[in-house]
């Protein structure tokens, strides 16, 4: 059985050592200048559910920007966990992670399992920005230039591979959950469309150490789309059955 020691030992070696892994520049930072640190997996229940997100968001501001005179949303901070619940008000309104919903509404909820009883990570550690995001935080603070790299997902996640195969050496998962399309193209390798890869069908993953994974589409996809949330449903059906 994985002791939490050797849990902490591996939190704390990919908070400290996760970021120059995959080649993240030192000063890579939020516009507030708090810097862009890894969120290493808090929920980290083991011989259960384990569940692999993309990448952590953050945690998210309105500010007033003195060039445009609009209110612009902007990252400011990490989120404190993977699909974390916490709820904070971001300047204007109350905002919560829509991502960490999404996870008990379609997932959690309907399998009768309590965050506590799963291990839930990302595959990526780090928030990437958007170009959308690096023009909100350039209208705000003026001068202020980031690395634009959710495009570079691909990349990233791939370089990110042994990260998880560590945390599965650690979790012993009865069964794994990807959660979207890029990542189960990263874990399979396959160049299907995401409507002929995240399907209701048991995989072995190589790059999962050969574990039983189910490529899940994403809780958001699920909140936009009732094809998704049909499809999470049939995928839910067949996970009930292993766990």
């Amino acid at each position: 059985m994985t002791s939490a020691k050797l849990i902490h030992n591996y939190q704390q070696r990919c908070s400290a050592d996760y970021s120059a892994s995959i080649g993240l520049p030192e000063d890579y930072k939020y516009p507030t200048g708090n810097p862009i640190r890894p969120v290493p997996p808090i929920q980290t229940s083991t011989h259960g559910l384990m569940i692999i997100g993309a990448y952590p968001s953050a945690r998210f501001e309105r500010h007033l920007s003195p060039v445009s005179k609009k209110r612009r949303l902007i990252p400011v901070a990490d989120n404190l966990q993977p699909f974390g619940t916490e709820v904070y008000f971001d300047g204007i309104q109350v905002r919560r992670l829509e991502s960490g919903a999404g996870l008990t509404q379609y997932i959690l909820k309907p399998l009768g399992l309590k965050r506590e009883e799963c291990w839930i990570t990302d595959l990526v550690k780090v928030f990437l920005y958007k170009p959308e995001h690096a023009d909100s935080c350039e209208d705000i603070f003026p001068g202020f230039k980031t690395i634009v790299l959710r495009p570079s997902f691909i990349e990233l996640g791939s370089k990110s591979i042994s990260w998880i195969r560590d945390e599965i050496d650690l979790c012993e998962p009865k069964l794994i959950i990807t959660l979207g399309e890029e990542v189960a193209k990263i874990v399979s390798g396959s160049k299907l469309s995401a409507d002929n890869l995240l399907i209701p069908e048991p995989f072995y993953p190589e790059k999962l150490n050969g574990h039983k994974t189910y490529y899940c589409p994403h809780p958001d996809a699920c909140r936009r789309s009732s094809h998704w949330t049909e499809r999470m449903q049939e995928i839910v059906q067949l996970i009930m059955v292993t766990i």
